[in-house]
């Protein structure tokens, strides 16, 4: 299809065009169509394909040399394309540009799956107008789930027992993303980069930086004692180091030699991104609800007795007592801890995935009860994480965390947490926590005049008014440490979930709402299907 012809892609959701080979000029004709057309889809996805990273990066230096403002917003993305998948995305998220970088077979399967055309949702979703789902949860997950969904058409409703979106986990007051490193750039390393691609396009798009979130960077120390010790690909180093260093690499001094540098890193308020992904005319969000179980009612369709060909939509009740709180024809399950539970309603057996709980505690206090504390230029991670400089309402602040407690499941603040805080942040930032251990309350072993002097000015400060502060919120995961996203085994057609993200909501949550959504669409997957694979909530059930 060229911009000359008819547009074929009037009438679908989602359309589909295929590159056999990285045509960039060519998709900047196909985007500008796109924008002229009133009757354009939703959803555009061009597949390109390109044997190697030097011709794509070659490919986009002579893009940017173009006028036209596409041009620009298409280089502007081209960093980091290391061999393997890359999704970007401009126009608020409604067009993609897919790079298969490399000679993976899936990528030429990828495109005989998807080949010029519109995207062809699986036949049993039914008429667009039966495309009704409950979204249990509006925590990142579910609030990314909802707003993926909506976007593509589905009219959605999302239950929460708090009063506000964000109240469980998600409303922790600030958290870090940044990219996973191994040397064997395993699963997660490659799945991580994804997500960290697509929170940042999400956060450019809709919150305020600075306010909302801040492109700082992160600097991650690989401290004696942690299991994993990662590490970056030797490929990194030499052939692909060129845009590796987009994603990451050892930090420079006076950093301290066991530090690397994520260039792509991000501090963030998840709060307020719930609530911007919420806000959708196909969104409807209500509080104040207690979900307890689900119910499939296997209505026959209405075509039968009255003639139309639209099916009954409500498949699906969702349950609290007896009283229904939402009917439709789907449900995805983004509950949290509370999620297995709810699957055991639904299932043939009483089976769900095994979803644990994992509490954790964050500590912070506001930057004015410290005026002359060390402090990092940019957030550290590594064992726990410390950001500071972040505005509050009560002005800006500093945060340490969080703890990650498998045993106790319930979410208020405790001392011992404050005081294991303390002891992961001397262990990142030894100054740092020198200063800041008469917020803690334990005992400060300052070495040094200047460090003794600092310290003597702060417990001067601290006698009438400072302590530390803490929030605390209930994490889930799996044994795996994967998140659990697809279709619900052993359970009726329509049941889903998109849950357990573990200590990675933040990098990942938005990505699985992405592969959940475009499994329904019958769209291309954002990132290769063995990754997709790895998510699956039934890969439990296969193992014997």
């Amino acid at each position: 299809m060229t911009p000359s012809q008819p547009h074929a892609w009037q009438g679908h959701a989602s359309w589909c065009v295929a590159q056999a080979n990285l045509d960039l000029p060519a998709f900047l004709a196909i985007w500008h169509a796109w924008t002229l057309d009133p009757q354009r889809p939703t959803h555009l996805h061009v597949l390109a394909l390109s044997h190697n990273a030097e011709s794509v990066h070659a490919a986009c230096r002579d893009v940017s040399s173009l006028p036209a403002d596409f041009a620009h917003q298409v280089a502007e993305q081209c960093w980091g394309l290391l061999p393997g998948m890359h999704r970007l995305r401009f126009a608020q998220g409604h067009i993609s540009l897919t790079l298969c970088i490399g000679d993976s077979p899936e990528f030429a399967e990828l495109l005989r799956q998807h080949p010029t055309g519109p995207c062809l949702p699986p036949a049993h979703l039914g008429p667009h107008g039966a495309r009704t789902v409950t979204v249990i949860g509006s925590g990142i997950s579910g609030a990314g789930t909802a707003r993926a969904l909506a976007e593509r058409g589905w009219q959605v409703t999302v239950l929460d027992a708090g009063s506000a979106p964000a109240a469980g986990a998600s409303g922790l007051p600030v958290g870090v993303i940044a990219p996973h490193t191994s040397h064997d750039d395993s699963a997660v390393s490659r799945l991580t980069r994804a997500g960290v691609r697509l929170m940042r396009h999400t956060l450019q798009t809709w919150l305020t930086e600075g306010t909302d979130w801040s492109p700082t960077g992160v600097l991650e120390r690989r401290l004696p004692g942690k299991t994993r010790r990662g590490g970056v690909p030797l490929s990194w180093l030499n052939e692909h180091a060129e845009w590796a260093q987009d994603w990451t690499h050892k930090a420079p001094p006076p950093a301290p030699d066991d530090a690397y540098w994520h260039a792509k890193g991000a501090w963030i308020k998840p709060a307020p991104l719930v609530r911007a992904l919420l806000n959708h005319p196909n969104i409807r969000w209500q509080g104040h609800t207690q979900a307890d179980a689900l119910k499939y009612v296997d209505r026959p369709s209405q075509s039968i007795a009255t003639g139309d060909e639209t099916p009954n939509s409500a498949t699906w009740q969702v349950l609290q007592g007896h009283t229904v709180l939402a009917e439709s024809s789907r449900v995805v399950i983004a509950a949290g801890p509370g999620s297995a539970a709810l699957v055991a309603t639904a299932t043939a057996d009483g089976s769900s995935p095994r979803i644990n709980p994992l509490r954790g505690q964050i500590s912070w206090g506001l930057m004015a009860d410290i005026p002359d504390a060390p402090m990092p230029a940019t957030p550290v991670n590594g064992n726990g994480a410390f950001v500071h400089s972040v505005p509050t309402e009560a002005g800006p602040a500093w945060f340490v965390g969080s703890t990650f407690d498998r045993l106790n499941d319930q979410p208020e603040v405790l001392d011992a947490d404050h005081r294991e805080n303390h002891s992961r942040l001397a262990a990142l930032l030894p100054d740092t926590a020198q200063v800041l251990a008469p917020l803690f309350g334990v005992p400060n072993t300052a070495q040094g005049e200047s460090m003794h002097a600092t310290s003597a000015a702060l417990n001067t400060q601290l006698d009438t008014h400072a302590s530390v502060r803490g929030w605390a919120g209930i994490r889930c995961g799996t044994p795996d440490r994967f998140p659990v996203v697809g279709a619900v085994p052993n359970a009726p057609e329509g049941l889903w979930i998109n849950a357990a993200m573990g200590s990675r909501g933040l990098t990942l949550a938005l990505l699985c709402g992405e592969i959940l959504a475009a499994r329904w669409q019958g769209e291309p997957l954002p990132v290769e299907a063995k990754l997709a694979k790895a998510l699956d909530a039934a890969r439990f059930t296969n193992k014997h």
